[in-house]
């Protein structure tokens, strides 16, 4: 029998999905993509929450925030703020503190010099996919190093 999910992981998992939903329904849409159609991320989150163990969802939810933040690297400080305000309008994690939250997290990747889970797999890969970044070759490197080791682990 599976484990109840701690306070703290529920509302974790509350707050992104919360970010994630007004983000895909008011921040930034998916062009072309109608929230009836079974593929859209948020069907896909609701499948998976019927069919998955609690921290496989709340793994792949956390997959889901960080690509939508991956969209935002070239976006201006006012619309980071207009999205802030949305955001905190219904009660969601600003864009600001989930930016920050990520930084502070790749620094701690960085600094322990390994990958300790796919949620940070996908963050480092979608670093080195970054071409508007300016990383040094070292860092590059670095960071090509632990993907690869942590891909021979898995």
């Amino acid at each position: 029998m599976a484990r109840r999910p701690s306070e703290e992981k529920l509302r974790e998992y509350e707050n992104l999905k919360r970010f994630l939903v007004h983000w895909l329904t008011h921040v930034s849409p998916w062009p072309g993509l109608d929230l009836s159609d079974p593929i859209h991320p948020l069907n896909v989150l609701a499948s998976f929450e019927r069919k998955l163990p609690f921290s496989q969802v709340l793994s792949g939810l956390k997959q889901a925030v960080n690509d939508s933040l991956e969209g935002t690297e070239d976006w201006t400080s006012d619309r980071i703020q207009r999205a802030d305000a949305s955001l905190e309008a219904v009660g969601a994690p600003s864009l600001s503190l989930l930016l920050t939250r990520q930084s502070k997290q790749f620094r701690r990747i960085i600094r322990r010099g390994r990958i300790a889970n796919n949620s940070e797999f996908y963050l480092v890969s979608a670093a080195l996919a970054d071409t508007v970044s300016a990383r040094s070759a070292e860092e590059l490197a670095a960071l090509s190093a632990m993907l690869a080791a942590y891909e021979a682990r898995a």
